[in-house]
């Protein structure tokens, strides 16, 4: 049983098990035709002779697929470029959507994405359709005047859309981008039997959150259970709460280097985290143990779900079932596992959702685009998708689409939620939002919450350097 999604994000994924990124031998698939940079010879005459190769092959690739254009042409059939990094089941998913919307399609995948992009730019090669990681990339661009407006969107489809995700979508007032295949990271893991034995129930708010927190460790147990061998899942806890505590204006704000990291909206997302992890009696192992190398975000999880737990509650996104069930596999979804929203904390931003979603972008408006783009929208065919274990923003999707319980209770928060942001540390620079930035400073906050101020200072200082 499928449970969980993996992050939209190209620097996430790495950390997760994927499937080939080759090409994959769908019906109506082709080679990609992508250049990658050789390393330097010591000898002109072999680097000469690596050019002429390349010219070579890109050129038979060309002709090749000049050839199958032209044959599919000759039998009535237009077939359209899409350019993505989807692999593996994304693009079984893909191939079985763009079969019901009755487009043809040649699918090339690409773990360089933005370098494949700016190339096609750069020699006016663009696919027709590609899809984005983030809105980022939509929107540098729309701002270079190379996509195609999605003017032909029907409203009585987008109307099933919250405006943030018009808005996500849009640049200069005009749509480019639709959403699809959506990541909720706005989820708390928790044991149903546990919370029920021990007269528990699930926090509504950050102030029941906290009382829980209380409860549970003056019972003589302990509230929680955090990985912190890497540092994203780390950031993700501050994202979620800076959000909830300044909105998303001010969350954009941050991303996007327009406020300090020194803004003391900034420091009171930290601190508000640090009334959960600024006392190590909530956590498992305490602060020495959370920050153990060998205290990966999985183990983290599973010391939840084991047989004699180490903690009762685990935060992060919705992927997180896939990897418990698939290590432990006694665990019944809705029954030994299940989770929460991530409780609201200002009333006023109610409870957005933080994550990542995969966005189709047009460069062009050929009918078969259209049609492809216009189903991409559709109830229909965000319901097929959903069928398929894709988790959909779209409103009118049936719950009872989805394929289990756990893929149902993430639609209908995500569906819920008036707000959705993108995780900021992947919208940063990745110096300033990976490893050796923004990642490490959750580790240093971690481990000593009282150096705030310096942690933050040398945050701003990164920025500056790197925006």
């Amino acid at each position: 049983m499928q449970m969980g999604f993996f992050i939209a994000s190209d620097r996430r994924r790495e950390w997760f098990a994927r499937s080939s990124y080759m090409t994959c031998a769908v019906p109506h698939a082709v080679p990609s035709i992508a250049a990658t940079a050789n390393s330097e010879s010591k000898k002109n005459k072999g680097r000469k002779m690596n050019v002429k190769k390349g010219r070579i092959v890109a050129l038979l690739l060309l002709l090749i697929l000049g050839v199958f254009v032209t044959t599919q042409a000759a039998f009535g059939q237009t077939a359209i470029n899409v350019l993505g990094t989807w692999g593996g089941s994304e693009l079984e998913i893909f191939q079985k959507i763009a079969d019901a919307a009755g487009v043809k399609v040649n699918f090339n995948t690409t773990r360089e994405l933005d370098a494949a992009l700016t190339t096609a730019v750069q020699t006016n090669n663009m696919p027709d359709i590609a899809i984005l990681p983030n809105p980022a990339k939509l929107q540098e661009l729309a701002k270079q005047g190379v996509l195609k407006p999605l003017t032909y969107m029907p409203q009585s489809d987008l109307k099933n859309y919250e405006q943030t995700w018009i808005d996500l979508g849009s640049y200069g007032g005009k749509l480019y981008g639709v959403y699809f295949k959506v990541a909720n990271k706005s989820v708390v893991w928790y044991n149903p039997k546990t919370f029920k034995a021990n007269g528990w129930t699930v926090p509504k708010t950050w102030n029941e959150l906290l009382e829980l927190n209380k409860k549970i460790v003056a019972s003589g147990k302990t509230p929680w259970s955090i990985g912190a061998d890497i540092g994203w899942p780390l950031t993700d806890w501050v994202e979620n709460i800076m959000v909830r505590t300044a909105g998303p204006d001010v969350y954009a704000k941050w991303y996007n280097h327009e406020i300090p990291w020194t803004d003391p909206k900034v420091k009171e997302a930290f601190m508000t985290w640090g009334q959960i992890v600024g006392n190590p009696k909530n956590l498992a192992g305490g602060i020495s143990g959370t920050l153990d190398a060998t205290n990966t975000f999985q183990n983290a999880a599973i010391a939840v779900f084991q047989e004699n737990p180490k903690a009762y509650m685990y935060y992060e996104g919705d992927f997180i079932g896939g990897i418990v069930t698939s290590m432990l596999p006694n665990v019944k979804p809705g029954v030994d596992i299940d989770f929460f929203a991530f409780p609201p904390i200002n009333p006023e931003f109610g409870t957005p959702v933080v994550g990542g979603a995969d966005v189709f972008v047009a460069f062009s408006d050929k009918p078969e685009v259209q049609k492809l783009m216009k189903y991409i929208a559709s109830v229909e065919g965000n319901t097929l998708a959903a069928k398929n274990g894709f988790l959909s923003q779209n409103k009118a999707v049936p719950l009872s689409a989805y394929p289990n319980d756990t893929l149902r209770n993430s639609a209908k928060i995500l569906t819920s939620a008036k707000v959705y942001v993108f995780d900021a540390s992947d919208m940063m620079p990745s110096a300033v939002g990976n490893q050796g930035g923004f990642w490490d400073k959750c580790k240093e906050f971690l481990a000593n919450p009282a150096k705030i101020d310096t942690i933050l200072a040398e945050m701003e200082k990164l920025a500056q350097q790197n925006y």
